[in-house]
């Protein structure tokens, strides 16, 4: 994962999406803390972390993520996780976290629940 920054966009008023990449470790897990953090801190309800780009998560990297999934619930909101890879999976379940965490399998869902209305064209 680029050590400076994550990728993020936003998509409407509600809602950012977070694009980590490569592996994400106790080295490198407060930069996705920190990027979440500033989403909910602009107001973002709703944060998605796409995990299309990550390779792999270690404990530090999914506590960066579940430090702050109360934070976005409390402000009726949520942090979605889609896209994960069939190993980050594993290790989600192992930590028994599927059933707390929201996670879908695709970008187009994660926004779907998220409230993200694309235009037509």
């Amino acid at each position: 994962m680029n050590t400076a920054s994550i990728p993020t966009k936003q998509l409407n008023d509600d809602t950012v999406v977070i694009n980590p990449g490569g592996q994400l470790d106790n080295s490198n897990a407060h930069i996705l803390t920190e990027a979440i953090s500033r989403a909910q801190n602009s107001g973002f309800r709703y944060i998605i972390v796409d995990m299309k780009q990550l390779e792999f998560i270690s404990s530090a990297g999914v506590g960066s993520i579940l430090g702050s999934v109360e934070i976005s619930r409390e402000a009726n909101g949520d942090i979605v996780i889609c896209n994960a890879s069939e190993n980050i999976m594993h290790v989600l379940s192992v930590l028994d976290l599927t059933e707390y965490l929201t996670i879908r399998s695709d970008r187009n869902q994660a926004e779907e629940f998220c409230g993200v209305r694309k235009e037509r064209v």
